[in-house]
């Protein structure tokens, strides 16, 4: 009898708590409008993620030039450069080798080496294989300077403050028959 006393008076006073808050908005059709929900605005600038990768879609380093992130450029030109040079370095070698080939393939049936028909063979494959994966990997650079400047702009808005950290402290204590009990607690403070 007694307990249900105590939940009586307990749901009294949370009913009566309820009628005495002060509704800041007007309710229409179950949505409340008004000043309900304040938005604190961050400082900084904003960075959309899709006008990055855009941007360095049309030309390389545009998106890393929009994102602040001037340093990457040189390293982003220094790379299409350097695969440029491989790859006229690359068909320059194919070329010779296929020249050789066709000289080598016009001699009289007699005068032919087998030898150096499948060495001249087997260079030129070579070579224009290695030119064709240098144009793989020069696609592939641009493909992820794209993503690197989406990716950039993704995490300039990310929240890295004290207060989102997750905290890990030991934990001493007593269960409810006596026995003590050592273990890690884990905090994730959210909000003040």
């Amino acid at each position: 009898m007694h307990l249900k006393s105590v939940y009586a008076i307990a749901f009294l006073i949370l009913a009566l708590s309820a009628q005495a808050q002060q509704q800041s908005g007007a309710i229409k059709n179950g949505v409340t409008y008004g000043d309900t929900v304040k938005i604190k605005k961050t400082e900084g600038k904003y960075y959309n993620p899709k006008v990055a990768a855009r941007r360095s879609a049309m030309i390389p380093g545009w998106g890393q030039i929009y994102n602040d992130s001037w340093w990457k450029v040189p390293i982003l030109y220094g790379g299409f450069g350097t695969a440029i040079y491989f790859i006229y370095f690359n068909d320059d070698r194919y070329h010779f080798f296929k020249t050789e080939l066709a000289i080598e393939r016009a001699k009289d049936p007699q005068d032919q080496n087998a030898n150096r028909i499948r060495v001249f063979s087997r260079n030129a494959d070579a070579w224009r294989r290695n030119r064709d994966l240098v144009v793989l990997t020069m696609v592939g650079i641009y493909g992820l300077q794209i993503i690197d400047a989406t990716v950039d702009a993704h995490l300039k808005g990310f929240n890295v403050d004290d207060n989102l950290s997750l905290n890990l402290k030991p934990k001493f204590g007593v269960i409810n028959d006596g026995t003590p009990f050592i273990g890690m607690k884990f905090t994730l403070p959210i909000g003040k």
